[in-house]
């Protein structure tokens, strides 16, 4: 969310509601950005091109630079990808698809092959209300033994801050912990893994500008424990870190982002750790 200029918002021109486009404007206006509206239609027809026509009207309306494209490149996914890349777009803005239940064993949903490809972050979106001085949800994985997720969840915190400074929300940051009994463990230091945690949270919080009162270290499994909070505090923006996975286990489990996507109510913002954020320059000279 940090320093983008211009957005890539997925429709669906068979909608009458667009809450994607509607919080891609939200977006557009408070981070002076530009849009590019894109319908993935594999059977384009004068119906659906009146009414990406319409949409980029009402847009351009809000005093937004807007451009806008109908397009098919074999799947979804692929679709999506090709266009984020020729539009040098600095985030893709997508509404969330719940896979059907007959759907899932069989097929990597497009949401979380999407978290995991996609080379800029991706915000789901669920609702379009105002995210002005709402509460915002932070989720990182506070192992200060894991270096992979301490430099994702330094990306994290970047994004959060960013948007919570746009939108003037709170900021509250989240870690699940080892369960109890492993918590209690003392590994001849003196502290057990809680407060080792705890004090790797308290290092991010400090960094990034979040109140003590507003850090949350929970003994559970973060797949039900992020889900309950974000709906104790009433949060309307979940950002989370998310790692590509590939092969069966991905299939079958998905990544913690990923799964979170289907059980939360409110928007999410997906990001990777830095080193996958490759500028699209890099990506074209390559």
């Amino acid at each position: 969310m940090q320093g983008i200029q211009r957005i890539l918002v997925i429709v669906d021109t068979r909608k009458a509601r667009h809450v994607a486009l509607n919080r891609a404007i939200q977006l557009a206006k408070t981070t002076r950005s530009s849009l590019h509206i894109l319908a993935p239609n594999p059977k384009p027809d004068p119906a659906s091109a009146e009414v990406l026509t319409a949409l980029t009207r009402d847009v351009g309306a809000e005093g937004i630079e807007v451009t806008r494209q109908e397009l098919w490149r074999n799947n979804l996914l692929e679709t999506i990808i090709h266009v984020r890349q020729m539009e040098r777009s600095h985030l893709v803005v997508k509404d969330f698809r719940q896979e059907s239940f007959l759907e899932k064993p069989f097929s990597t949903p497009t949401d979380w092959a999407l978290l995991r490809k996609s080379r800029v972050p991706v915000l789901l979106v669920r609702h379009d209300r105002p995210w002005e001085k709402e509460p915002m949800l932070a989720a990182i994985n506070a192992d200060p033994e894991d270096a992979d997720h301490q430099q994702l969840n330094m990306a994290v915190m970047e994004n959060a801050r960013a948007v919570t400074t746009y939108f003037e929300a709170d900021l509250h940051l989240a870690s699940a912990y080892p369960t109890i009994m492993l918590a209690m463990q003392d590994k001849g230091d003196g502290q057990t893994d809680k407060d080792r945690y705890l004090k790797n949270c308290q290092h991010f919080a400090k960094d990034y500008g979040v109140a003590d009162d507003a850090i949350h270290l929970v003994p559970a499994p973060a797949e039900t424990m992020i889900p309950d909070l974000t709906r104790e505090l009433a949060v309307s923006l979940l950002i989370m870190g998310t790692n590509a996975r590939s092969g069966v286990s991905a299939l079958t489990l998905g990544n913690t982002a990923e799964q979170l996507a289907s059980n939360i109510d409110c928007d999410l913002l997906a990001v990777h750790s830095q080193h996958h954020m490759i500028p699209l320059e890099r990506e074209l000279e390559a």
